[in-house]
């Protein structure tokens, strides 16, 4: 993906589609409308509204928070010095995740900052931490007393968490990896507004859907209920059942009752996960 692009992948989120969300979109069928159902991190939407393929985009997931904050940085509305959040410790954030009621700020960190976008973990090990953060510090201040401080006269006209971020990249690669979330974030401040794109929070068994709505969904994979609160794949396999719609797609990893393989997808690519990876599947969901 091109660096201009890389707003189409939304926010930093666990379960994000943004390596896939282009070719998922290829093979969706056109139409008026489409419904993303379980949004995310919103890379389907995004990616959807800026296709030409549909009228409408509708982006639609349960955490109101999550919405709220693309919806936000979408709109500038509110504004959100993101400068603010480019360095962080660990107790700070510990702080943000226990004991901060839940918002749009709070999301924003936990998004940034996170290991595996898992909006729980920290993002550094407690042995890389303090050069992590001394790195930071020393790009955008340059007061940490250490030889890491020439990195701030290299960035110092640099307006920008993206000019700042290609600095330090080409001084060292692939070490701030909170800078290139917030890179992306930059873009989606930049957008302003996309017209065709409706934001939702309801359940997803809430949505008011037609029969010639294009319909697609990223539930919690079959297996990895356990971390999503739960998901119940039977109520949803009853929701499938009775939606209205003519066309739905769905991504998983096991075909479900009911459905054709419409594209393989082949296997995320992530530098933190560990042991093998099932192939994605894109599924439709075939009427009785």
């Amino acid at each position: 993906m091109k660096q201009s692009e890389k707003w189409k992948r939304g926010l930093p989120y666990v379960g994000n589609k943004g390596q896939k969300a282009e070719k998922i979109i290829d093979i969706l069928p056109a139409g008026h409308r489409l419904i993303d159902v379980f949004g995310g991190g919103g890379s389907i939407s995004l990616t959807a509204a800026s296709s030409g393929k549909w009228d409408e985009v509708v982006y639609n997931d349960q955490r109101k928070t999550v919405v709220n904050l693309l919806k936000a940085l979408i709109e500038d509305k509110p504004h959100f010095d993101l400068m603010k959040y480019v360095y962080m410790d660990r107790e700070t954030f510990d702080n943000w995740r226990d004991n901060m009621p839940d918002s749009i700020e709070r999301t924003l960190v936990l998004t940034v900052l996170s290991f595996g976008n898992n909006l729980h973990d920290y993002l550094w090990g407690k042995k890389t931490e303090k050069e992590k953060l001394l790195a930071t510090r020393a790009l955008f201040s340059g007061n940490t007393g250490t030889q890491l401080d020439g990195l701030y006269s290299h960035a110092k006209n640099e307006t920008t968490i993206s000019g700042k971020y290609t600095v330090y990249h080409k001084w060292r690669r692939n070490q701030l990896e909170q800078l290139e979330r917030l890179q992306q974030l930059e873009q989606l401040q930049q957008l302003k507004q996309l017209q065709q794109l409706e934001f939702l929070t309801f359940d997803y068994r809430s949505l008011e859907i037609g029969p010639e709505d294009v319909v697609y969904c990223d539930p919690p994979y079959i297996g990895t209920s356990k971390d999503y609160g739960g998901f119940d794949n039977d109520s949803f396999q009853q929701w499938l059942a009775k939606c209205p719609a003519k066309q739905i797609y769905i991504s998983e990893y096991t075909q479900l009752p009911h459905t054709e393989v419409a594209f393989v997808l082949g296997k995320k690519q992530s530098f933190q996960s560990k042991g093998k990876r099932p192939e994605e599947l894109l599924l439709k969901y075939v009427k009785e």
